[in-house]
Order: C-alpha cells, then sequence, then structure tokens
C-alpha cells in the first residue's frame, strides 16, 4: 500500500510539473559582430547572397538547413528575416535582426518562439527534447558572426590595408579609340622598362596602370613602374611620386570580368567603412599576362589610396 500511495504521489507531482509547463517558450540572444551594418543590409537582403553568411548547410540554393533541420523563410528583411525552424514535430519561429552599433559594427539578436502540443506527455517529452535549444541557437548566432567577420565571405575577394608600397614612379600615357587590350597594356610596359633600362635604373614592383575615359570616344591608359630612383621627364615619360599613405589592396584572380567584380567590391568597402581616397584608383599586374595565356589565373590588384584614419 505505501509503494502505491508513494507511486501515486510521485504521479501527481509529475502531472503537477506537467501542467505547469508553459503552452510555449521563447529564447532570446544577441552578439556583437565585427561587420557594418550596410554590408550585412546588401549580403542578407538578397537570399541569392546567403551562401556567403549562412552557417548551415545549403541545398540547391534556396533550401536553408541548420543542425539538420529545414528553415523555411517567411520574410526577408533590410535587417534580418523571419523564418519557421522546427524541431521535428515542434512548430517554431524565429526572429533574427540586427542594428548598428558603435565602430561601425552590427549588433545581431534572435527570438526564438517554440509552440508545445495540447497533449501533457507530448508536452513533457518535447520539454526535454527543447533542452539544448539555446545552446543551438548561440551557435547559429556565432556561426553567422564568425562568417560575416571574414572579409572574403562578405565580399567575395581578399582586401586589406595596407601601405603604398612605392613613392617613386615613371609613367606614361595613352589615347585609344577602343579600350585598351593587353597588348596595348604591356607594350607601355615595355617602352617603360626599356627607358628604365636606359637610365641605368631598376624597376622596384610589378606595374601599375589604369584606364579612363574622359569623354565617349577615348579610352585613356596610364602605366607606371616604380623605380630605385627618380628618372627624368620628357614629352613621353613623366616622373610621378606617390604619398606613402594607407591603400586599400583588393586581389583579383581571372579576367577583366573578375577585375570588374572586384573593383565594384573594393567600392562597396570603401563605402561601408567610411573611406575617401585622395587618388585615382589603379591596378597592379602581379601575373605576366603575356607568360601566363590562362586567363583564369591572372592575379591582379585593386588598389585605393585613402585617407589615413588618424587624419580625422
Amino acid at each position: 500500500m505505501r509503494i502505491i500511495l508513494i507511486f501515486l504521489g510521485v504521479f501527481i507531482f509529475l502531472i503537477g510539473i506537467i501542467l505547469l509547463l508553459p503552452k510555449q517558450n521563447q529564447y532570446s540572444g544577441k552578439i556583437l559582430v565585427n561587420c557594418t551594418p550596410t554590408a550585412a543590409t546588401r549580403i542578407m537582403s538578397d537570399s541569392k547572397n546567403w551562401k556567403l553568411w549562412w552557417p548551415g548547410e545549403i541545398q540547391k540554393d534556396s533550401i536553408f538547413l541548420f543542425k539538420e533541420q529545414p528553415v523555411q523563410i517567411q520574410t526577408i528583411l533590410l535587417n534580418g528575416f523571419y523564418a519557421n525552424i522546427s524541431l521535428g514535430d515542434i512548430p517554431a519561429f524565429i526572429d533574427i535582426q540586427f542594428l548598428s552599433a558603435p565602430n561601425k559594427q552590427s549588433e545581431f539578436s534572435y527570438s526564438y518562439t517554440l509552440y508545445y502540443s495540447s497533449n501533457p506527455f507530448n508536452k513533457l517529452l518535447q520539454f526535454i527534447k527543447t533542452s539544448t535549444v539555446k545552446s543551438e541557437l548561440d551557435s547559429l548566432l556565432n556561426g553567422i558572426k564568425i562568417n560575416l567577420e571574414d572579409i572574403k565571405k562578405v565580399y567575395g575577394f581578399e582586401i586589406i590595408e595596407e601601405r603604398v608600397p612605392n613613392a617613386i614612379h615613371i609613367s606614361n600615357k595613352k589615347a585609344f579609340d577602343h579600350y585598351p587590350t593587353t597588348e596595348d597594356i604591356y607594350s607601355s610596359v615595355d617602352e617603360l622598362y626599356n627607358y628604365i633600362s636606359k637610365n641605368e635604373a631598376k624597376a622596384v614592383n610589378a606595374p601599375i596602370y589604369n584606364i579612363f575615359t574622359p569623354d565617349d570616344k577615348t579610352y585613356q591608359l596610364m602605366v607606371a613602374v616604380a623605380t630605385d630612383r627618380p628618372l627624368p621627364t620628357n614629352n613621353i615619360f613623366l616622373f610621378k611620386e606617390m604619398v606613402r599613405g594607407k591603400i586599400i589592396v583588393g586581389k583579383s584572380i581571372g579576367a577583366n570580368s573578375k577585375i570588374d567584380q572586384c573593383l565594384k567590391q573594393v567600392e562597396y568597402f570603401l563605402k561601408d567603412h567610411g573611406r575617401s581616397s585622395p587618388a585615382i584608383q589603379f591596378n597592379r599586374l602581379i601575373t605576366d599576362r603575356r607568360k601566363e595565356k590562362d586567363s583564369t589565373k591572372w592575379i591582379t590588384t585593386i588598389n585605393y589610396p585613402v585617407f589615413d584614419r588618424s587624419f580625422f
């Protein structure tokens, strides 16, 4: 009889516990991410870019998984998204958003709501099953943080800040009625190398170039090579001296289309971080394109001189 009473007491106690369990449960968390809000908005507001930052698996560019559970996107916002992210038979809803934070950072937060079964025993099993949800959601937020703090994942290219490597350059300028070809660029490069050799000087870095259009019909090509000492200026060759300040450098691997993409992303980087340029942008020919015929292997850097942060 005593055993029966103990069993009955435990049973009533469990029933009481089950009845006290909430119909739903909500978890929340937040984390500071070293990614500007403008950059986060740009890649999160378009589902095509989710492969850059989503910390889980992506199937067929439209099915998002986290911890092997499908995430059904309901609404994509400029600063986050709403989605169903159920745990098996437990309906759940997640709201992830971010706000601007100091020092051009973003503060990400989530609100996750679980809806338990009306069946008391199922509710208890579901409650036990979801005991690790908070830590899993925190890992989701941390995964987003890791990806959004990766420059290459956010912009698609390696982008770094460094010092302008060389001050002294010799340059030449030519006008074309067509977009300058690789042959056009290297023709100017060879002329510069010959002039450097003639003056018994040395080239000290890979050649750089810039192409711009002063009007609708003309393309202006400027090519320069850094030298170990200043060389005389004449009607063809012009001495130039760069300020040895800061420069933002993006690395492109591929032909002109890749260079254009990299240039666009470097310009995004500048805007995202509030950087402005005191001089024209230029490209550096890391790979000698005449020796490497495979254009997919061409390495070119996009270079943007910028004002030093200490000036502001």
